[in-house]
């Protein structure tokens, strides 16, 4: 048994928050230049960005960048920092 070949996909996704990730869509990447640049400023407007993703099918490339999301979120102080102060944020007692 083969697997399916391998395909470039868009996975697109906003960050409602430091500690979260909504995926929004998973996409072919657009045809030529002028619409890949086209689609970049449409994401950047909408306060979206999107991974590159080589996979199979659409759902395989949405796990891969949910993933890749989680390891750069572990692997930079920074973002672990920014996610640890919004949830324990939330977990303020208010008055």
């Amino acid at each position: 048994m083969t697997s399916p070949p391998a395909r470039q996909w868009w996975v697109i996704y906003r960050e409602p928050n430091p500690a979260q990730i909504d995926v929004v869509a998973v996409e072919t990447p657009p045809e030529d230049d002028a619409a890949h640049d086209k689609r970049c400023a449409e994401l950047e407007a909408s306060g979206q960005a999107a991974y590159v993703v080589t996979a199979p099918d659409e759902d395989v490339a949405g796990d891969i960048a949910l993933r890749v999301w989680s390891e750069e979120l572990v692997n930079s102080p920074t973002r672990l920092a920014a996610a640890n102060a919004y949830l324990a944020s939330l977990n303020q007692p208010t008055d």
